[in-house]
């Protein structure tokens, strides 16, 4: 049985995923209008990350992690500088809790990679 920690970890994948799915279906209007079309890139970068960062949690498997979290991590510190461009006190607040956030998943991805480093030696 997989540990409850991993398990948060796929649930919180694929949250950042169906987030994606909904950024390109209903764009949030400060993004679009800072962004233009490249806000369809952005919810493409949550698809896609939160996909592989899922499937790697699902399968324990470094690799879906590894190539997920940066595309999340760009995503949210994307996010994170269109907020607090807008410089309204609510949305530098919320740039700082993104911003954290994207913080926290390179960090993840920086354990991922010392794991990735390790499987890669064993296999040598």
């Amino acid at each position: 049985m997989a540990s409850p920690r991993r398990w948060s970890r796929v649930a919180g994948y694929a949250m950042m995923a169906a987030a994606g799915i909904g950024a390109a279906l209903y764009p949030t209007p400060s993004v679009q209008e800072a962004t233009g079309p490249l806000v369809y890139l952005w919810a493409g970068f949550l698809v896609l990350g939160g996909v592989l960062a899922a499937a790697g949690a699902i399968t324990d498997r470094w690799i879906g992690e590894h190539l997920g979290l940066p595309l999340l991590c760009a995503a949210h510190g994307v996010y994170a500088v269109v907020l607090a461009s807008a410089l309204a006190p609510a949305s530098v607040v919320a740039s700082l809790a993104l911003g954290g956030f994207a913080l926290l998943l390179a960090g993840r991805w920086r354990d991922v990679s010392v794991v990735r480093v390790e499987a890669t030696r064993r296999a040598r």
